[in-house]
C-alpha cells in the first residue's frame, strides 16, 4: 500500500539523521578512553547520607519513551525515586509513558501529550519533530540529545536453519539469504526437505524504521559495499532481482517487529524461517517465549555489515517546561547515564552505551546473541535521493496484495453516525492502496453483494472508493456467508499463474452478530487454513461499536495469523490504516 504520508515521511526522516547516531555510536565503541556522559552524571540533587529528605511539594517530570525499551527505562526511573533526588527542597517524581516514537511524537504536536523528557527509538524522530517545532517556534523541540541504550539491526533465525547454513563455523549474512530463498527447492538443498520452502518476514517499510534499514542492508550486500551507495547501483539488474526474490519469499509484512516475533515464536518453524529483528528482540523472545519454542533463536549479524541503533533523550524546549522541570529532567538524563543505570541495560536485552561498562547476561549465547560482535562494521546511512530510489525500488519488488474488504451495511450500521465514519475509512484504505494491489468490496445486509469483480486498484480503485462512499445501511447481517463467498473468491485467484506471488487477505468490518446467513459458522470454519499454515488466506476483522461480536471476530482473525482491531466511528480511519500495514 502506499500514500501513508506521515509513516513514510518518519521512515525517511530516518536516514537523514541517524548518520550522527550510527556516528555517535561507532565512535563510542571504538574509543574505550573517550570520556562517557556517566563522567559528568554524578545523580546530583541525590540526598547525601546524614542529609535532610527533601520534604516540599514534588516536581513531576514526564518521561514519553518509546515502548521498545519500556522495562530498562521503569527500572532507572524507580533507582532515581530511590536516591530521593530533588530541586531544592523539593523530591522529583518520574512519570513515564511508552507508545511508539511515531505516535508520541504525533500526539505531542496536537498538543495531546507535554512530555518534560522525550526519548524516542531513533535520531530521526527527533530531526522530524524539530523540524516541525521550528517552524511553529523558531527553536528546536530537542536539544542536545544523549544516546541512552543501543542495539542493532540481525536476521533472527531458528538455530538449526542457521546451522544448515553453516552459522556459527562461518560468517553468514544476505548471500546465504538470498539463495535459500530464491531456490525452487527451498530447505531441501541443505538436507532438510522437511523444512520446506524459506519464509521470510519483515514488518512494513513504509510504517517501520527498522524494516526499511532492513531492505537498505540487503541492497548493500549485493552492491557489495558498507558505504558510498549511489542511485546507480539501484538501477543494477542483480540487485533489482535479488531483492525482489527475497521479497517474493515473504510470508506477510506487519504493522510492527514486536508483532512479527510474537507470530514467529508462537507459530514455529513451519511459519516462519526468518525475521529481521534488532538484537534485542532476539534476547526478549528467547525469555518470554521460551516455552512454546521448538527451538533457540539466533541472532545472524550480517557479515556484509548491519545498522546500529541508539536511543536518544533529551530535554523538550517548550512552555510547559518550567525551570524547575527543566533542572529535574537534566538530573534524570545525568542519572540515566550513570554506570550503575547502564549496567541494566544488557538485563533488558540492550547494549550500554557507555564502552567502559561491560556486557552481562543475557547479552550472551544462551539467549541467541553474540557478546563479542562489536558495531564496526556499521553500515553507512545513505543519501537522500538514494533512500528515496531505495523506496521506490521495494515498492517495485515487493510482493503484491489481492484484498476482499467486506462490509456490514445492515441498519444497525446507521446508528450513531457509524455509517458514515466506516465509509470514510473503507474509501481511504482503497485510495491508499498499491496501484499493481488488487482490490473486491463486497458489501452484506441481508442479502451479499459484490460491488464489483476483483480487479487492479489502477483500474477500479476509484470507481470502488466512490462507490463505497455511496452506500447506505438496511436489513439483517449475513457475515458468514460474505465471508466464506470472499474466501471462495480468494481461493480461485490463488489458481492463476501469478497466483503464488500474491498477499491475500480478507478486512471484514461488523457491527453485530450474524441474524441471516444461509450458512453456519462451521462452515466458515471449515473454509478456514489450520492456524500453523503461513500462506493460507489472512483475515482481518474489525469490531465495529460496542454491540460486535467482539469474541467471534477476535477468534477468526487469531486463527488466520491475522490482527483483530476495535473500532468506533472516531478511530476507524486509524484502524484502516494500522491494516494496511500488513499489505
Amino acid at each position: 500500500m502506499k500514500g501513508r504520508g506521515l509513516s513514510i515521511a518518519i521512515v525517511s526522516a530516518f536516514f537523514v539523521v541517524c548518520a550522527v547516531v550510527i556516528y555517535l555510536a561507532v565512535g563510542r565503541s571504538k574509543s574505550p578512553d573517550q570520556p562517557s556522559l556517566a563522567a559528568s552524571a554524578t545523580a546530583s540533587g541525590a540526598v547525601a547520607a546524614g542529609d535532610k529528605t527533601p520534604s516540599g511539594p514534588s516536581v513531576e517530570i514526564v518521561v514519553s519513551s518509546s515502548d521498545g525499551k519500556k522495562e530498562w527505562i521503569e527500572d532507572v526511573a524507580r533507582s532515581f525515586e530511590a536516591t530521593k533526588a530533588s530541586v531544592g527542597d523539593k523530591p522529583i517524581k518520574v512519570k513515564l509513558i511508552h507508545m511508539k516514537s511515531g505516535e508520541s511524537m504525533q500526539k505531542v504536536l496536537d498538543g495531546k501529550e507535554k512530555p518534560h523528557i522525550w526519548s524516542p527509538a531513533g535520531g530521526s524522530w527527533i530531526d522530524l519533530i524539530n523540524t516541525t517545532w521550528k517552524t511553529r517556534t523558531g527553536h528546536a523541540f530537542i536539544d542536545n540529545p544523549r544516546p541512552s541504550v543501543m542495539s542493532g539491526l540481525v536476521i533472527a533465525m531458528w538455530e538449526p536453519m542457521a546451522q544448515a547454513l553453516g552459522w556459527p563455523t562461518k560468517p553468514i549474512g544476505w548471500d546465504e539469504i538470498f539463495k535459500v530463498a530464491a531456490d525452487p527447492k527451498g530447505w531441501a538443498t541443505y538436507k532438510h526437505p522437511e523444512w520446506g520452502a524459506f519464509r521470510f518476514g519483515h514488518s512494513h517499510p513504509d510504517f517501520s524504521t527498522s524494516a526499511m534499514l532492513s531492505v537498505m542492508s540487503s541492497i548493500y550486500a549485493v552492491a557489495g559495499k558498507t558505504s558510498g551507495l549511489t542511485v546507480d547501483d539501484l538501477k543494477n539488474p542483480k540487485i533489482i532481482d535479488r531483492v525482489g526474490a527475497l521479497e517474493r519469499s515473504i510470508v506477510h509484512y506487519g504493522e510492527s517487529s514486536s508483532w512479527m516475533t510474537e507470530k514467529l515464536c508462537t507459530k514455529g518453524p513451519a511459519y516462519l524461517s526468518a525475521v529481521t529483528l534488532y538484537e534485542s528482540s532476539v534476547v526478549s523472545a528467547n525469555d518470554k517465549f521460551k516455552a512454546q519454542m521448538p527451538f533457540k533463536l539466533v541472532a545472524i549479524y550480517p557479515k556484509e555489515g548491519t545498522f546500529w541503533e541508539n536511543h536518544p533523550s533529551g530535554v523538550v524546549q517548550a512552555d510547559w517546561v518550567t525551570p524547575e522541570h527543566k533542572q529535574a529532567a537534566e538530573k534524570f538524563l545525568a542519572f540515566m547515564s550513570t554506570k550503575d543505570q547502564q549496567a541494566k541495560a544488557p538485563k533488558y536485552g540492550y547494549r550500554p552505551t557507555d564502552p567502559s561498562v561491560p556486557l552481562a547476561s543475557p547479552i550472551d549465547e544462551a539467549h541467541g546473541v553474540n557478546p563479542k560482535q562489536t558495531n564496526a562494521n556499521a553500515l553507512e546511512v545513505p543519501s537522500q535521493d538514494v533512500f528515496s530510489r531505495a523506496q521506490e525500488l521495494w515498492h517495485k519488488v515487493k510482493k503484491h496484495s489481492t484484498v476482499y474488504m467486506l462490509l456490514d451495511t445492515s441498519g444497525s450500521m446507521q446508528e450513531k453516525g457509524k455509517m458514515a465514519a466506516a465509509k470514510k475509512g473503507a474509501a481511504s484504505f482503497i485510495r491508499a492502496m498499491e496501484k499493481d494491489d488488487e482490490i473486491a468490496v463486497i458489501t452484506f445486509s441481508s442479502d451479499v453483494r459484490t460491488l464489483r469483480p476483483v480487479a487492479p486498484v489502477r483500474e477500479v480503485g476509484e470507481v470502488l472508493a466512490s462507490q463505497v462512499e455511496g452506500l447506505f445501511a438496511e436489513g439483517q447481517t449475513a457475515m458468514y456467508d460474505a465471508t466464506i463467498l470472499a474466501m471462495e473468491e480468494i481461493d480461485k485467484a490463488k489458481k492463476r499463474p501469478e497466483g503464488a506471488i500474491r498477499l491475500y487477505g480478507i478486512v471484514l468490518l461488523s457491527d453485530g452478530k450474524d441474524t441471516s446467513s444461509k450458512k453456519s459458522l462451521n462452515d466458515l470454519k471449515d473454509r478456514m487454513p489450520s492456524t500453523e499454515a503461513a500462506d493460507g488466506t489472512r483475515l482481518f476483522t474489525v469490531a465495529y461499536g460496542d454491540d460486535a461480536d467482539g469474541d467471534l471476530l477476535k477468534q477468526l482473525a487469531d486463527r488466520s495469523n491475522a490482527r483483530f482491531l476495535k473500532g468506533n466511528a472516531d478511530n476507524i480511519e486509524k484502524v484502516y490504516h494500522q491494516i494496511s500495514a500488513y499489505f
